[in-house]
């Protein structure tokens, strides 16, 4: 999967007699020196690759579109983009709004709203009753299913980002249901140059939920030699907090997502990992399985950085895995993959460069609203 497993070497010293004594400030400048033009070449390569991919362009038709947010950032500004790109008129809307009294005003052709379990069944009932098409797109699947079951079935069309309920929504009665992925929005998460000071070795950005917490205890004696980053909730419920605290951001609240991306674009890898399928404050009473990536796995390649991944079924639809992501199974695996590629760097940016075209000619934003709107148009 990793290809060869080789040890790199040095040149051997040019010239006669014993090697030159260097002192150590020597040695950790051009260590630094090294490490600092590898990352220029990174950065400069993921930008040509961007430059490579540019955003479509066009309309694709002539219309007036409402999207309900549902509060999560980068989603929103991803999928609020790429309707204005796609369609004559797009607005975004708070789901506290009077989405149904400015319907009957601007006679949209479309209302999209995310998640819905904010918004008023008054508000889907009154647009269905003015005959103005809904679409539900469910981005917390399996996770909020007790929730998202009481309102699915009162749009026209479903969306879902988790392809294993797609057929239990059929089985709720929910006449038109499609699996529609999640993805990244480039305007945000995008190759760039950061400062020095928050380069990592690994870097984890994301809360402690109980299978996070288990598999980074294990992994503590690991993560204790390498530059590291760990940021979210709760953090302070790890065994191995002591021994990793300076090296955690905890109870950091809302990182916006441009400060995300700068942190990938500092980091050698990037952890991917999932939460578990469900955990005690979950609403997924009927225990749905997760087979479908996060939207995390698309930002970090969309980042240009590297990801390594614990494996959902339906990644490989997305990422060839040892070719556009690493991925691993277990902490033991996840050690040995990490030092691999961390003493492989070539190996390492051209797995990330590859994530990243992927990325951008497949998995972005405007790429999923097309497929919906295509979907309720034809």
């Amino acid at each position: 999967m990793r290809g060869s497993k080789r040890r790199g070497s040095l040149p051997a010293p040019r010239g006669r007699g014993r090697r030159p004594a260097v002192s150590g400030w020597g040695e950790g400048h051009a260590a630094g020196f090294a490490e600092g033009s590898r990352y220029g070449w990174h950065t400069g390569a993921c930008e040509a690759v961007a430059a490579r991919t540019p955003p479509g362009t066009g309309l694709l038709r002539e219309a007036k579109v409402f999207f309900v947010k549902e509060g999560f950032e980068s989603i929103d500004g991803g999928i609020l983009e790429a309707l204005q790109g796609l369609v004559s008129e797009a607005a975004g809307l708070h789901e506290s709004e009077d989405a149904a009294g400015r319907a009957a005003e601007e006679k949209p052709d479309l209302v999209i709203v995310l998640n819905g379990t904010r918004f008023p069944v008054s508000q889907v009932e009154s647009l269905r009753s003015q005959g103005i098409p809904t679409a539900l797109w469910l981005v917390d699947d399996p996770y909020h299913t007790d929730r998202s079951s009481q309102i699915a079935p009162l749009y026209d069309y479903v969306f879902t980002h988790e392809a294993n309920t797609v057929s239990w929504y059929r089985e709720l009665g929910c006449p038109r249901v499609y699996h529609l992925p999640l993805a990244a929005g480039p305007h945000i998460y995008y190759p760039r140059m950061v400062d020095r000071g928050i380069h990592t070795d690994i870097c984890l950005i994301a809360n402690a939920f109980p299978n996070r917490v288990e598999f980074i205890d294990r992994i503590a004696p690991f993560l204790e030699k390498h530059r590291v980053l760990i940021a979210g909730w709760w953090w302070d419920r790890l065994q191995s907090f002591d021994r990793l605290e300076g090296k955690i951001r905890q109870n950091v609240g809302w990182m916006p997502p441009e400060e995300v991306c700068t942190y990938y674009n500092g980091a050698k890898i990037v952890v991917n990992l999932h939460r578990a399928d469900s955990d005690p404050g979950d609403h997924n009473s009927r225990g749905l399985q997760a087979h479908s990536p996060n939207p995390r796995t698309y930002e970090i390649c969309a980042a240009g950085a590297f990801q390594l991944t614990d494996v959902r079924a339906d990644l490989p639809a997305m990422y060839r895995p040892g070719i556009e992501v690493a991925t691993y199974q277990s902490p033991e695996e996840f050690m040995d993959v990490a030092a691999y590629y961390l003493a492989h760097d070539a190996e390492r940016e051209a797995i990330a460069l590859r994530g990243l075209r992927r990325t951008r000619e497949e998995h972005t934003y405007r790429h999923r609203v097309e497929a919906l709107l295509r979907t309720v148009w034809t």
